[in-house]
């Protein structure tokens, strides 16, 4: 016992090359779970399916007989014994041989080994298995291009890949190739050039190369003017676009890295132009932070010209105060002045007249005026007798 390698790998068509350790070991026609032909070194055999689907199924050698009848057979003919007969003696008139005529070794059979004389003989090339494999192919291939239908190619340029695949399969042509490859978004993809071109009556296994482009006329309708650029992309990912398929441009003409700070403005032409919404959002912000800046600013110089203001005006009403207080205290000397001068005029005595400085007076405090124009006082001189005194 060993390991055992088999892979099977579809060659389209219901061909199926099986491989194993050595390599190739056979190729299948037909199609799984359906009758099928297998060609390879140990021959070909016919299956067919009992039960589909369980893969059991029956099959029948078509080349050669079962390799347990071609033993069977084998090893009844080496033990089967050979018949001897024995010379014949010559007549007096005939010539005895050379040589004494012996049995023949190995059975009599003639082979040498008492093996079978098609084994030492080679077989031709359209007897092997890879030749009959070849010839059934070629069989296979002229006929099924004998019988396959030629139709005319229908036209598919400007309708969508997956319109264009059901269109073309619909009239029996299935061997389709689109490039370049739209990787399952076919809806968003169109046919730009078909070749063979429409029209041409070809067999319906003609290989049909359709050459795509990508339709971008709905750019407009899922990227929307104040959408972020973030999503915007999201949205076209979901959509089937890739990176390629359109270009993003800045109204300031800086590059775009972070899409989470972009507002979309337009989206035409395959180009999608943006604006800066987190510039204008931080110039705000900044412009907000100076506004109430200078705001309270504003307001703590005001605050401190109203204390300014207070301070001088209270120093002023305190001068004020002072000039009215010493004014009124000037006022009251004033008065007090006046009252006392007025006091004293009530008391003095009268005034003589004329009077001569030195000469004695009879009434102590008597004024007078001397010929000079002078005050004189009526007074205790120093000999203790009232005389006219300055």
């Amino acid at each position: 016992m060993g390991f055992r390698i088999r892979k099977s790998i579809s060659l389209g068509k219901g061909l199926r090359l099986n491989l194993g350790k050595s390599g190739i070991t056979s190729v299948t026609m037909g199609k799984r779970e359906a009758p099928h032909v297998t060609v390879g070194k140990g021959g070909a055999r016919f299956g067919t399916p009992i039960i589909p689907g369980t893969g059991i199924s029956y099959e029948t050698r078509l080349d050669k007989p079962p390799k347990k009848t071609r033993r069977k057979n084998t090893t009844m003919s080496s033990q089967k014994e050979p018949e001897y007969t024995p010379p014949t003696l010559p007549t007096p008139t005939q010539q005895l041989p050379a040589t004494p005529t012996t049995p023949p070794q190995n059975g009599g059979n003639g082979r040498k080994n008492g093996g079978h004389g098609s084994h030492g003989t080679k077989k031709p090339w359209y007897k092997r298995w890879w030749g009959i494999t070849i010839i059934v192919l070629l069989v296979i291939g002229v006929i099924s291009y004998t019988f396959t239908p030629s139709k005319p190619i229908p036209n598919v340029v400007d309708q969508t890949v997956a319109e264009a695949k059901a269109t073309l399969e619909k009239d029996g042509f299935k061997t389709i190739t689109v490039t370049p490859d739209t990787k399952g978004k076919d809806r968003k993809w169109k046919v730009e050039e078909q070749t063979p071109e429409a029209g041409q009556k070809e067999k319906t296994s003609t290989a049909i190369t359709l050459t795509v482009k990508r339709d971008n006329s709905d750019l407009a309708d899922i990227v929307k003017k104040g959408m972020m650029l973030d999503k915007a992309i999201n949205a076209l990912t979901d959509e089937g676009y890739s990176t390629s398929d359109y270009k993003i441009e800045s109204d300031s003409g800086k590059s775009v890295i972070l899409y989470s700070n972009w507002e979309i403005l337009s989206a035409n032409n395959g180009v999608i132009h943006v604006h800066n919404k987190a510039a204008d959002e931080e110039a705000a912000r900044k412009a907000e932070e100076e506004k109430k800046k200078a705001e309270e600013e504003a307001a703590q110089k005001a605050e401190e010209e109203k204390k300014a203001a207070e301070e001088q005006a209270r120093q002023q009403a305190e001068q004020q105060a002072q000039q009215q207080a010493a004014a009124e205290e000037a006022a009251r000397q004033a008065q007090q002045q006046a009252e006392q001068q007025q006091a004293q005029q009530q008391t003095a005595p009268p005034s003589i007249g004329t009077v001569r400085g030195g000469s004695f007076c009879s009434s102590e405090g008597s004024t007078g005026t001397s010929s000079a124009g002078n005050i004189l006082t009526c007074r205790v001189a120093s000999d203790g007798r009232l005389r006219w005194m300055k």
